[in-house]
C-alpha cells in the first residue's frame, strides 16, 4: 500500500484534495485515516491549525483504472468515434466505466454486440498490460439495465408461448451473462425448463415445456 499525507482547512477539504491529487472519485478504493482534525481560529475566523489526513491506496489499482481509460479512448479514437468516460467505479473484482457519446448507437451495435466486443478487447489488453484480474464493465446510456429488463420480458413472453403451444423455443445466441439471466428469470416457473445449447459465441438458450424434459 502507498501512503499520501494531505492537509486542508478541514478533514473534508483535505480528503477532496487527496482524491483530486490521486485522480479518483470513489473512496471505496482507498483507506482514509484522520491524523489531525485541525483547529479553527477564534469565533470561527482564520485557521490556527490545518486538518491532516493520511490516505492509503494501491498503486496497481490506480494503474489499472488509468490504463483502462487510456486504452479505451485510444481504441475509440482509432475507430473515429468520440466518447467521454463519464464515471468510473471500482469494486473489489470489477471496474465499471460509464460512457457518454453522441454516437452511442455505433458503440452499442446491434443487440449490444459492438459494446460486448469492445469490452472483451479492453479486458484482454488491460489484463495483458497490468496483470489485473478485475473485469471491466462498459455501459452507455444505461444500456445494460435496459437490456436486462428487455431480456426478462422476453423470457416471460417466450415461456408463455411455449406453455401455450407445447413446443420448445430456441432464443438467439447470447453471451454468458444474458443466458444466465434467462435461466434465473424462469428457474421458478415449474411449467418450463431451460437449457443452454451450442458452442462458444453461438451458444443459445432453449426453453421447453416441463413435460418434455
Amino acid at each position: 500500500m502507498n501512503v499520501l499525507e494531505v492537509e486542508g482547512r478541514t478533514v473534508d477539504d483535505a480528503t477532496k484534495k487527496a482524491l483530486a491529487e490521486l485522480g479518483i472519485k470513489d473512496t471505496s478504493k482507498v483507506k482514509i485515516e484522520v491524523v489531525d482534525e485541525g483547529k479553527s481560529g477564534i469565533f470561527g475566523f482564520g485557521v490556527s491549525r490545518q486538518a491532516k489526513i493520511r490516505i492509503y491506496f494501491n498503486e496497481n489499482d490506480m494503474d489499472t483504472v488509468n490504463s483502462a481509460k487510456e486504452i479505451f479512448l485510444n481504441i475509440l479514437k482509432r475507430m473515429g468515434i468520440e466518447v467521454e468516460i463519464k464515471d468510473v467505479k471500482e469494486g473489489s473484482n470489477r471496474i465499471y466505466m460509464e460512457l457518454e457519446s453522441d454516437q452511442s448507437g455505433l458503440i452499442i451495435g446491434k443487440q449490444g454486440k459492438t459494446l460486448e466486443a469492445l469490452q472483451f478487447l479492453l479486458n484482454l489488453i488491460v489484463s495483458n498490460k497490468t496483470g489485473s484480474e478485475k473485469k471491466i464493465i462498459l455501459d452507455i446510456e444505461s444500456y445494460r439495465e435496459k437490456r436486462e429488463k428487455a431480456l426478462r420480458r422476453l423470457s416471460k413472453d417466450i415461456a408463455h408461448k411455449v406453455i401455450r403451444t407445447g413446443k420448445p423455443c430456441t432464443l438467439e445466441p447470447m453471451n454468458p451473462f444474458e443466458r444466465r439471466l434467462i435461466h434465473l428469470t424462469l428457474q421458478n416457473d415449474s411449467r418450463v425448463s431451460t437449457k443452454s445449447e451450442g458452442e462458444g459465441i453461438y451458444r443459445k438458450v432453449k426453453v421447453s415445456p416441463s413435460n418434455s424434459r
